[in-house]
């Protein structure tokens, strides 16, 4: 478990080794300061989320708002912690000057239960609101059973559950994404042949991806040229996914689609593009950076993308505006924009990825 906060210009003389003085003035850009000096100050004031404070009325107060963060890590959807904690950092370093800390424990997708256990520790050491990403419904339902005895709020992120709650939800809508998958790929490949759908091992259990599949099939109903082949699931490993998409596009000679679910575009793509089969459509979700060169070579024709960052980042204003501001929220779920990445307009979200080019 870590706790982020925002630190003062005390704190980062120390850890850089010039005196507060000096620090403050490269931020006013008054007096005589070496380059290499500038240079150092400025480096540490962007790795340490520094920003003046022109608001210490919470400070002044001694007042402390805590949020915990607690989310999963996962080998099949890397992307998804160092996404998450982006957004986090953004929020302290904005509402950091008005007492805003966060505590962030990430637990192995593969064992739920010690979300649980962290959200006690969280609790324990004073979190009083929570964000949460969650892999195992019994076990959330647990830990929200446990939130609700306490009087706390919290934000369900990325991921809603099925049974109405009086708390946030911040993601999107699944079905709705599922639906703009098959528009793409429908007119990708106007409206003929075989679709192919790999799944991953989750869909049994993550009711997300089921939203996204029916909304997939509910869509393709439009298209009576493609014919859909029967979906493979229980696909995790890599091997197991090149191996069956190259299995799929070896056997099946009108194949003009694929919709992927396994979530490792990068593995399907590999295997269209050791085969050479640029023309077959393929679509699916998310953006990485294992698939990048995929879509600019055009052998990922378009993924659907949310933005994780920037729903880490609401998740936690919300409560803060709660806690500190005394905003109530009237609206509870709120879903991100869905976007389409594709080869011609890559450029800009790998910019936003890499922190260059700020959208929110």
């Amino acid at each position: 478990m870590e706790k982020i906060t925002r630190m003062t210009l005390e704190e980062i003389s120390g850890q850089i080794g010039i005196s507060r003085t000096t620090i403050y003035k490269v931020l006013k850009d008054k007096g005589n300061v070496s380059e290499k000096t500038r240079a150092i100050v400025m480096e540490a004031l962007e790795k340490y989320h520094y920003v003046e404070n022109k608001n210490a009325r919470n400070l002044a107060l001694n007042r402390q708002y805590t949020i915990g963060y607690a989310g999963f890590r996962s080998k099949s959807a890397a992307y998804f912690s160092p996404k998450v904690r982006e957004g986090i950092s953004r929020a302290v370093k904005e509402f950091g000057d008005d007492g805003l800390s966060i505590l962030v424990s990430e637990f192995d997708v593969e064992d739920p239960g010690q979300q649980l256990e962290e959200v006690e520790r969280m609790l324990a050491q004073g979190a009083e609101n929570f964000v949460l990403a969650y892999s195992d419904s019994r076990v959330i339902e647990e830990i929200i059973g446990r939130l609700k005895e306490r009087g706390c709020r919290f934000v369900l992120l990325s991921r809603d559950l099925a049974k109405a709650h009086e708390n946030y939800y911040v993601g999107v809508d699944y079905y709705k994404s599922g639906l703009l998958a098959a528009e793409l790929l429908g007119k990708m490949v106007s409206g003929r042949g075989r679709i192919f759908i790999p799944v991953t091992p989750e869909y049994h259990d993550n009711q997300d991806i089921q939203a996204r599949l029916k909304g997939f099939l509910d869509k393709m109903k439009e298209y009576p040229g493609c014919e859909i082949l029967p979906v493979v699931h229980n696909l995790m490993e890599g091997e197991d996914i090149y191996r069956e998409v190259a299995g799929c596009v070896d056997s099946q000679p009108y194949l003009s689609g694929i919709f992927d679910l396994t979530y490792r575009l990068d593995m399907t793509a590999k295997a269209l593009r050791d085969l050479g089969r640029q023309d077959i459509k393929l679509v699916g979700f998310d953006l990485f950076g294992e698939i990048e060169q995929d879509i600019a070579d055009g052998y990922i024709d378009a993924v659907v993308y949310q933005d994780l960052s920037k729903q880490a980042y609401l998740g936690i204003r919300i409560l803060f505006e709660e806690m500190c501001y005394g905003i109530l929220h009237e609206e509870k779920k709120f879903y991100s924009k869905l976007e389409i990445i594709m080869g011609g307009n890559l450029c800009y979200f790998i910019e936003k990825n890499e922190g260059r080019n700020p959208s929110f």
